[in-house]
């Protein structure tokens, strides 16, 4: 492929949306976006830390495990912590697959995204560091050509491969469109997904939030060449990548990251989906349903073919969600963070506590649950230093090693966390936990106001954050808004 070849996008005269009336929208002309499989714009120490850590990749110890794990890691997209079977508590939640994950490993009851939204999430768990820190604390513009995770930010997929793993993300990217933010310049070897915050399932094209008469776009690319499979469920796309990943590379040690745009907006779903759920009476909810259940399907194939290729006893899986789920108009109401208060995009629980899985068959053991904090961030210390990879040492690793939290249900390596979305921002020490300034959802009228602006609560006696402590605990309440000011120094340093 020739670096720079942008051919003319055909467009479609009818409405660009397509989808589940069956409308396919063909682009018979490629195009091709510039890209490296490798790394854009780099800075020295950032070049430097990479040549080091591949020379000393074959020294460091994961002889605990030999061969040293494959890693799979699978993504979902504003599933609440009601919206998954073993957790609980949503009696219509169906998640088979997820659900015997959970059976196989280690479930997650104490588990927090690092942001109540879906960029600054992932690039936390990419870089290890805080979404502030890392310098994508917002959602990323989804327009062609926008930065999002910068070139000298060092991700787990670069660390992996320089320790000799191959590496590849199917799926939702939303980490930026522009050269060095691309997933084949972020240290993934093979990407197959959409660079934007998401996309329709059947015609791939993104068209929301374009300001000032900005055409919609196709947004669904094979690492730097667009491909046309319009009318092709998205779900059903990304599992099909995902088995072919392991198919190709399951000679040599993988990290493979499965991010799916499910149940995330737009809300659809194929109709033999939907009709599984005829008994649910929302519609809201039962297409919510339905989009998690292809998702699950796809679990379950996923882990299938591991099993048929003989991968399985060596590769850990990990599940997570990148937030809670919503209750945007274009989303609906389908969604559940039972017995969370708020959802997406507040810092209240049911914005940032996640359901999540780890299971390694051998390694870790079946069935238990863990309670313990720990958050997305802490994946990239864990699984660098579980696969033989060395960190970064030039710049501040938020991230902590939780593997004994996995394996013995060691306590958490968390003092603190800390959470900040523009004036909303909010502490959790122990069970207790502060939140300024907060919101229950998107959108000003979800604000709490008066003396709620500082809302304290203790997540032991009440998880739900029903009750209001800070005037009745003025002491705790001036100790943890102690803690946010030093937080907030520390990162400008």
């Amino acid at each position: 492929m020739r670096d720079g070849l942008v051919a003319r996008q055909a467009h479609d005269a009818a409405d660009p949306r397509g989808g589940p009336d069956g409308t396919i929208h063909k682009l018979p002309i490629v195009r091709r976006i510039p890209f490296q499989r490798g790394r854009a714009r780099m800075s020295l120490a950032r070049r430097q830390f990479l040549l080091s850590a591949a020379a000393a990749a074959g020294s460091l110890s994961a002889q605990r495990y030999q061969p040293r794990p494959n890693v799979l890691v699978i993504v979902s997209d504003d599933q609440g912590y009601g919206d998954i079977g073993c957790y609980g508590t949503e009696p219509d939640a169906a998640t088979p697959h997820l659900d015997a994950l959970a059976a196989s490993g280690v479930r997650l009851t104490g588990f927090y995204a690092n942001a109540p939204m879906c960029s600054p999430t992932r690039a936390a768990f990419l870089t290890g560091r805080h979404p502030l820190r890392c310098g994508v604390p917002f959602v990323v513009d989804s327009s062609p050509g926008v930065v999002g995770l910068k070139g000298d930010e060092i991700t787990l997929a670069e660390v992996l491969r320089e320790a000799g793993y191959r590496t590849g993300l199917v799926g939702k990217w939303h980490l930026g469109a522009a050269a060095e933010s691309l997933p084949n310049a972020q240290g993934f070897d093979d990407f197959y997904g959409f660079h934007s915050g998401c996309i329709d399932y059947f015609s791939h094209r993104f068209y929301w939030g374009l300001e000032g008469g900005r055409p919609s776009f196709h947004d669904l690319w094979r690492n730097g060449e667009e491909v046309n499979e319009s009318g092709q469920y998205s779900t059903h796309l990304f599992t099909r990548e995902a088995k072919r990943f392991l198919r190709e590379n399951k000679a040599e040690p993988f990290f493979l990251t499965v991010a799916y745009n499910a149940p995330h907006y737009p809300m659809h779903a194929p109709a033999e989906y939907v009709a599984r759920f005829e008994h649910v009476t929302d519609p809201e909810r039962r297409m919510h349903l339905a989009m998690l259940a292809a998702m699950d399907d796809g679990v379950g194939e996923i882990l299938a073919t591991l099993e048929e290729e003989g991968l399985r006893q060596d590769t850990l899986v990990f599940f997570f969600s990148d937030n809670g789920a919503t209750i945007e108009d274009r989303a609906g109401r389908g969604g559940r963070n039972t017995p969370y208060r708020g959802y997406k995009f507040s810092l209240f629980e049911g914005g940032v506590r996640m359901p999540a899985i780890a299971s390694w068959p051998g390694i870790l053991p079946a069935g238990k649950v863990r309670s313990a904090m720990c958050a997305g961030f802490d994946l990239f210390p864990t699984l660098a230093k579980l696969c033989g990879a060395e960190l970064p040492t030039d710049r501040v690793i938020d991230g902590r090693d939780i593997w004994p939290l996995l394996v013995d249900g060691a306590r958490s390596p968390h003092e603190t966390l800390f959470w900040k979305r523009y004036d909303q921002v909010a502490v959790r020490q122990g069970d207790w936990k502060l939140v300024k300034n907060p919101i229950l959802a998107l959108g000003e009228e979800n604000a709490l106001h008066g003396a709620d602006r500082t809302f304290l609560s203790n997540l032991a006696d009440d998880p739900g954050e029903k009750t209001n402590l800070a005037s009745s605990h003025p002491e705790k309440t001036a100790e943890l808004e102690k803690r946010i000011e030093s937080w907030e120094r520390s990162l400008e340093r």
